[in-house]
């Protein structure tokens, strides 16, 4: 039995769901296609800046041959996440994307990888290798492309023959010789249905993803949004799966086996009040296992603060003004915001109040708007 083949044995005992090698050469193409996209503008701010290394496995390590290429599913039986998708009808609930359900991935992959790593040492002493999940330098979709975990579909997601592309990826650069598995075959064919369902337009073209437009992007950002991204965001919490859900490809896959991937500290569907006056102990308590653990509470905080104004529930009143006193003047404008959507008449007298008092310009500037808005509305009830 080769090294090869012992490699994939043990990688598949210990969870790892699809293993694929190839080789350590370049990328030339994606380089130039990644140059084009970042004078567009259209690349990720997560992107690594060095576009040269990224390309290059041997620029990441000198002496590498072989890149092992591995991916685990994170899809669930929907079982363990009814409940909360049933209480989204009748409570104020805002939504996960499918990856941050449950623990983050980049410690649940990582981990099977360094077995992995340790694996390899045993049966090679004098072995060098690289490990990256996401966030090393390299481009770890073009690597599953070429070694054949899946193809790459027209939303620039790897898709694998059994599970679609609920997949998260990972690997090992090495100066091992190993055997080489080929690419598949692109099944997408004439499919456009990723970039007809796309609610901003951010998947401009086939295989080509303006970042600045993807919720997926949008919602885990820092800082302020404009109108259009909230109203667009509808109840999307953090991430967005759209182009994934409406892909044929992912309608009948197999599930995964990953309890990991459960939801546990928080539900699919989280409740959106408890998370506008989110404590650091409760954000701790609540999310550090889960890969939103890097942003920190307050993108998490504007964001349930918008989906309850694009929800326009009264129900979410009192809270919003609860919030509206929030030390930070992200959450504040971001709840005058709300209310403002929200309608309510009721709350204009202690906007105009906040308003005296306010020294951030940017919450001036959405309690203005917001006072605006409710004006309106309330000169519209006493006319009708």
């Amino acid at each position: 039995m080769t090294l090869t083949t012992k490699l994939k044995d043990y990688a598949k005992s210990i969870g790892i769901d699809a293993i694929k090698i190839t080789n350590a050469g370049s990328f030339p193409e994606l380089k130039e296609f990644l140059i084009k996209m970042r004078e567009k503008e259209y690349l990720s701010t997560f992107v690594h800046d060095d576009l040269e290394k990224i390309t290059e496995p041997q620029r990441v390590l000198s002496e590498a041959k072989s890149v092992i290429v591995c991916a685990i599913s994170y899809s669930i039986d929907d079982k363990y996440i009814a409940e909360s998708r049933r209480k989204v009808k009748e409570e104020l609930r805002g939504a996960l994307s499918r990856f941050a359900w449950g623990q983050d991935y980049h410690q649940v992959l990582g981990d099977k990888l360094d077995k992995l790593i340790d694996f390899i040492k045993g049966k090679r002493k004098d072995v060098e290798l690289f490990k990256f999940v996401d966030t090393g330098p390299s481009v770890d979709r073009a690597l599953a492309r070429r070694a054949g975990i899946g193809w790459q579909g027209k939303n620039c997601s790897i898709i694998n023959p059994e599970y679609g592309s609920w997949i998260f990826l990972g690997g090992i650069i090495t100066d091992l010789e190993l055997e080489y598995d080929s690419p598949i075959e692109d099944k997408c064919d004439d499919c456009r249905r990723c970039i007809n369902a796309c609610p901003t337009g951010a998947l401009v073209a086939p295989y080509t993803l303006d970042s600045r437009k993807c919720l997926g992007y949008i919602t885990l950002s820092k800082g302020y949004l404009d109108e259009e991204q909230r109203k667009k965001m509808g109840n999307r919490l953090w991430g967005c799966d759209t182009c994934q859900s409406a892909c044929p490809q992912n309608q009948d896959v197999k599930v995964g086996d990953h309890k990991e991937f459960r939801p546990q500290t928080l539900e699919a569907y989280p409740e959106l009040i408890p998370l506008l006056t989110l404590s650091n102990k409760e954000y701790k308590d609540k999310f550090m296992i889960t890969p939103m653990n890097w942003r920190g509470k307050r993108p998490i905080q504007r964001n349930a603060a918008i989906i309850l104004g694009n929800l326009k529930d009264k129900r979410a009143v009192p809270y919003l003004l609860e919030a509206l006193v929030d030390p930070k003047p992200i959450v504040r404008a971001n709840v005058a915001w709300a209310l403002g959507e929200i309608g309510d008449k009721g709350v204009l007298d202690r906007l105009e109040k906040e308003l005296l008092k306010e020294k951030d310009e940017q919450v001036i500037g959405e309690l203005e708007r917001a006072i605006e808005k409710l004006g309106i509305s309330c000169q519209e009830l006493e006319t009708s």
